[in-house]
């Protein structure tokens, strides 16, 4: 007799559900992606571009004081660093409340409560992280909406664990 085959669809979210540990592990390497990739764009090869070193000195890490073009005045004109500051920004304000959640989850009895929270919270940060400066509005929204449901779903647990 064959055994049954389970069901793709079925298969297919499951496959995304997070530990909350694990999300804490997603949503903090993420956070240090984001933050990896403005020093490589901005501070490392935008100098270097303008300096002339791009390929003389690619090993360099440049001083960016005297560069006036990548001083605030200058660069918070630039629409793409708008863009990928404000990005780096609202993923940090998340990471700030996301992380801690994950990590009481990932300690605690409730925690097996908060795994679909937990893989929402950090799928959607990366999901944000990615979107908005590369294909931007409307296609960050889901990602963004995705990290409201997990926090909100979140408080269940929480509030069951402390009330």
């Amino acid at each position: 007799a064959r055994l049954p085959l389970p069901s793709r669809i079925a298969s297919i979210p499951i496959m995304f559900l997070l530990t909350p540990i694990q999300a804490a592990a997603v949503i903090a390497g993420n956070c240090m992606f984001g933050k990896v990739y403005v020093t490589l764009r901005w501070r490392w090869y935008g100098a270097n571009k303008i300096l002339g070193n791009l390929w003389k000195k690619l090993y360099v890490l440049p001083n960016t004081n005297p560069i006036k073009e990548l001083q605030d005045g200058h660069l918070k004109q630039d629409p793409q660093f708008k863009l990928d500051r404000a990005t780096q920004l609202n993923e940090s304000e998340w990471t700030g409340l996301c992380l801690p959640l994950c990590f009481y989850f990932a300690s605690s009895a409730v925690g097996a409560d908060a795994g679909t929270a937990c893989s929402m919270m950090a799928w959607g940060q990366v999901g944000y992280t990615l979107a908005r400066p590369t294909i931007g509005y409307p296609f960050q929204l889901p990602f963004a909406i995705m990290r409201y449901v997990g926090v909100a779903l979140s408080l269940k647990p929480l509030f069951g664990a402390a009330f």
